[in-house]
């Protein structure tokens, strides 16, 4: 190998060389070649070019001449002459497409026509064009006429001629030339100006100093000098030259495909002597390969025997050998591979050893295959079930014998009692389980098997449900759904579905069906769990009717009524909103009962249901109110008034009749609001506004949601005030007539604010009320007013009592006798040091209880007013059966009693009538001497207003009052 390698390896360093010397011989010639080419096209062109040219040239030194001639010799006709002249060589140099005579100083003569000649003279200088001397050539120039180049040549001594040459004139000369595509030429002016060019575009574009060889060129083949591609040629007489040349790319096209040739020749060599020596190599590999692979495949062959449990086995002359070395197999004693056929069978199974000795027999006489299947007892007393397959061969000797392979099954007999074991549990669960199984073709969709319970769920035999397809099970408009999930992914069709069924008598089933695909007889299938789960799914239904209707009215709720709005929404489509209030519910649910309540409520539902049409929408949202949705057209005022109508008749349950008021809320969509919960709260906000007047039916305003936000910042604002004690306690004194003694205080409440202005109790209080924040606040107030009677007492005001009001709230939801009795024993008051002062509204809304805390306080020793009295629905008959102990008359009637002669009468009245009952009356608001005068002629018994004091701050009232003053005044 490695003389061949040798030889090799010379031959190519001698082809390489032989090859270099022929490329440089080739490149040589190449470049002299194309050397040749330029030259030889120069000079074509050079030649094509001078005949136009000398033709203008002529052309103008001709007319100059015989314009000479003509002025020696006819100088009256010269001018016509000339003319005459000039239009026969236009005619006959059509190249020429004017001719003018011009003066020196750039002025035309009068006898041609004027031409702009910038151009030319800027080219040519008046000083280089002599009269006897040669045409001057301009450059090119645009012009209407095309590309035209001046040429000018001297008149006289004042005068030029000068013609404007159409260059398409030399461009049409240069057709003729005959040139290769490779070479470029051009035509030139003296200032290297291009006239016209032809040939390569590429190589005219080219930089015509890039001559000098590629690197390579240089260092391959030792060219030093440039290369040889351009040549030059001038055309005399005329200032122009002819270039032609070629790029080195093109000029060694040629010999760069043999270069290309020379190498792939040289590169194949290369390629065919390591092909030779690889292949030379490999087989010297490949043989060293052979050699050790047999000799491991020989030990790789016992060791797959032993690892897989098979041997070879021969049977020949009585005795049985085989490759079982370990004993693994036979397990014969003492490491032995061979044995009698005794010691053999005796190792057999019983059971097995006759058919064992049949087949093998059957086999020898019929030289057929042997295939037998038998068990053997180890020595170590385990039992081995093998499987042996073997014919009879001749040997080389000619005698007979019998050869074949063992192998150890065990395992595989084991897993196969093992499956045959499960499935036989497979077929109890399936045969009884009490769901309904069944197995089907998921080709043909044929059932394959089916369960005792499938057929007692649906009514057929086993024969007549083999013989369907589960398509037969469901209803005609299902099958194309079935069809379409059979063939969905698997993922979608294992996933458990609910599926409506047909019995064989027509009795539909929900069942929930479970799948999973199997194989079943090597038939593709799929096992099936009908699980019936039509209870459930009423139960379902049941739950999410309850979610989505009322219990009492079944109506839709709130929750279905908001996914209606939405629907109504995304479909773009302009709706209006009734939020529908009843007024009385609450009283009827506290005074009959809640079943009473939902009775009524039942009875307005039917009368509303009766005025919805259509797909209108109609929701229960509280006990007390509903929803009604429908179009703006059908929201109109007499839709509307309608709803109120179904308040007008009373309604009757359980020998009760009740009469309810109707408030109606009213938005749009979308003007209203762009959101179905939106919209739902902008009518519940209309509808709880009824306060504004006396109309059922109330639109929404934009106003109306800024005051309910300001109503709850105020709301939330005012409940921290009362946790945090964050309100004061002002007031203003009670006198007597006619030296303003004073005989009490009244207390009132103020809400100071951080920028120093108060908030009166005119304003808080309602709120306090609907909140239920009076209770506490109620409580504080007390604790107040305890505390300062301690402080007048210490002031030195003995018995000085101080007037508290009671809210109709506070006295309905809370203990006023025993806050009040805590009180007193807590800063040990007297019992008159705090009297209670009620208005009617509180006797009006909880006559009873107003009446039981009276008179638990008159048992105390406290002193009860009626405030506000006259104003509300007085009643003579509170006069006579309450304990009140003051009446303090309204300002209303205070304001003009010394004026207003009804006011007199009815203050006169009220206090005749304290008098006669042995009732103190006392006057508020008085504010001007005269009405304090009036009331005191008229027999008042107490005053207060401002013109005796205003509600001012403990510390300022005992500032301003001293014990002494107050019975002085």
């Amino acid at each position: 190998m490695l003389s061949i390698f040798v030889f090799g390896s010379l031959t190519a360093v001698l082809l390489l060389a032989v090859l270099m010397s022929g490329l440089r011989s080739d490149l040589r010639a190449q470049l002299g070649e194309s050397s040749h080419r330029t030259h030889e096209l120069a000079a074509h062109v050079s030649q094509a070019m001078r005949m136009p040219l000398r033709f203008s040239a002529n052309s103008l030194t001709f007319i100059a001449e015989e314009s000479s001639r003509l002025q020696s010799t006819a100088p009256q006709q010269s001018e016509v002459l000339l003319k005459g002249l000039v239009a026969e060589i236009m005619r006959r140099q059509p190249q020429i497409l004017h001719i003018d005579v011009v003066a020196a100083e750039g002025s035309a003569s009068g006898a041609v026509h004027e031409v702009s000649t910038g151009t030319v003279w800027a080219s040519c200088a008046a000083s280089a064009l002599r009269v006897a001397g040669a045409p001057c050539f301009g450059p090119v120039v645009n012009t209407t006429d095309g590309e035209v180049m001046f040429v000018a040549a001297p008149f006289d001594e004042h005068r030029r001629i000068v013609a404007d040459m159409q260059v398409a004139a030399l461009q049409r000369a240069l057709v003729g030339v005959p040139h290769a595509n490779d070479i470029f030429f051009a035509l030139e002016d003296a200032h290297g100006r291009t006239i016209v060019q032809g040939g390569d575009a590429e190589a005219a574009v080219a930089d015509p100093n890039a001559s000098a060889p590629p690197w390579w060129v240089r260092h391959l083949f030792g060219w030093q000098g440039p290369l040889p591609l351009r040549a030059t040629t001038a055309i005399e007489p005329y200032p122009f030259k002819v270039v032609a040349g070629i790029t080195y790319q093109k000029a060694l096209a040629p010999w760069r495909r043999q270069v290309a040739a020379a190498a792939a020749f040289y590169l194949f060599y290369l390629f065919a002597f390591a092909s030779l020596l690889g292949v030379i190599y490999r087989s010297a590999k490949v043989q060293r390969y052979y050699i050790e692979h047999l000799q491991a495949k020989t030990q790789e062959l016992h060791t797959a025997q032993r690892v897989g449990r098979t041997a070879i086995w021969t049977f020949q002359q009585g005795r049985l050998a085989c490759t079982d070395e370990e004993g693994e197999i036979f397990g014969l004693a003492g490491g032995r591979n061979a044995a009698s056929v005794r010691e053999f069978l005796a190792m057999v199974h019983p059971q097995d050893r006759a058919p064992l000795i049949g087949q093998v027999g059957a086999a020898w006489r019929n030289q057929d295959n042997l295939r037998a299947e038998f068990r053997i007892r180890k020595a170590d007393g385990s039992e081995r079930s093998l499987s042996a397959g073997g014919k009879v061969v001749v040997g080389q000797d000619g005698a007979q014998f019998m050869t074949g392979t063992v192998v150890d099954v065990t395992e595989q007999w084991n897993a196969h009692r093992r499956q045959a074991e499960s499935e036989h549990r497979f077929h109890s669960l399936f045969e009884h389980n009490p769901l309904p199984f069944w197995v089907f073709d998921a080709d043909t969709l044929r059932f394959l098997e089916v369960n005792a319970a499938a057929m007692k769920a649906y009514g057929y035999t086993r024969e007549e449900l083999l013989g369907m397809t589960i398509a037969d099970l469901r209803d005609p408009t299902e099958r194309p759904g079935l069809v379409a999930h059979l063939a969905s992914p698997h993922e979608s069709r294992s996933a458990p579905r609910v599926w409506a069924h047909r019995t064989r008598d027509g009795k539909r089933i929900d069942v929930r069906i479970h799948a999973a695909d199997i194989v079943f007889n090597g038939i593709p299938a799929r096992l099936v769990l009908a699980e019936d789960v039509g209870q459930q799914l009423a139960g379902e239904r049941e739950l999410a009717y309850r979610a989505t209707h009322d219990a009492v009215t079944r109506l839709p709720n709130q929750h279905a009524l908001l996914n209606r709005l939405d629907v109504l929404i995304a479909e773009g489509r302009p709706f209006g909103i009734a939020y529908i209030q009843l007024l009385g519910m609450d009283a009827i649910a506290d005074t009959f009962g809640i079943s009473v309540a939902a009775g009524v409520l039942r009875a307005m539902t039917a009368r509303l249901v009766e005025r919805v049409i259509g797909d209108e929408f109609l929701a229960a949202v509280t006990h007390e109110s509903f929803v009604w949705v429908a179009s703006r057209d059908r929201m109109s005022e007499a839709g509307l008034q309608a709803i109120v109508h179904c308040s007008n008749e009373p309604l009757y349950f359980e020998e009760t009749q009740h009469q309810i008021e109707i408030v109606i809320g009213v938005v749009a969509h979308p003007r209203d609001g762009a959101r179905g919960d939106v919209l739902f709260a902008h009518a519940a906000l209309a509808a709880h506004a009824q306060g504004r007047g006396q109309r059922a039916v109330h639109y929404f305003e934009p106003s109306l949601a800024q005051q309910s936000k300001e109503r709850m910042q105020f709301s939330a604002s005012l409940r921290r005030a009362v946790r945090r004690h964050e309100f004061e306690m002002y007031f203003q004194p009670i006198t007597n007539y006619p030296d303003q003694r004073l005989i009490g205080l009244e207390a009132l409440m103020r809400w100071p604010q951080a920028d120093g202005s108060l908030i009166p109790p005119s304003t808080f209080i309602p709120v306090c009320e609907e909140s239920g924040l009076i209770v506490p606040l109620g409580r504080w107030v007390l604790n107040q007013v305890a505390k300062a009677s301690l402080q007048l007492k210490e002031a030195g005001f003995d018995d000085l009592p101080i007037g508290v009001n009671i809210s109709p709230a506070e006295l309905r939801g809370s203990d006023l006798v025993a806050n009040l009795r805590g009180v007193r024993a807590a800063y040990a008051l007297a019992d008159h040091a705090i009297h209670i002062e009620l208005t009617e509204s509180c006797l009006i809304e909880h006559r009873d209880k107003a009446i039981e805390v009276m008179r638990q306080l008159r048992a105390d020793g406290v002193a009860v007013a009626l405030d506000d009295f006259g104003t509300g629905f007085s009643s003579l008959s509170y006069l006579r059966d309450l304990p009140i102990d003051m009446l303090k008359i309204d300002q209303a009637f205070i304001r003009s009693v010394d004026r207003d002669a009804r006011s007199a009468t009815i203050c006169d009245a009220i206090i005749a009538l304290g008098k006669s009952l042995g009732i103190r009356v006392i006057a508020e608001g008085i504010e001007r001497p005269a009405q304090y005068q009036w009331l005191h002629r008229h027999g008042c018994d107490g005053a207060q207003g401002f013109y005796l004091g205003r509600p001012e701050r403990l510390t300022d009232f005992l500032a301003q009052w001293t014990p002494a003053r107050a019975r002085a005044r």
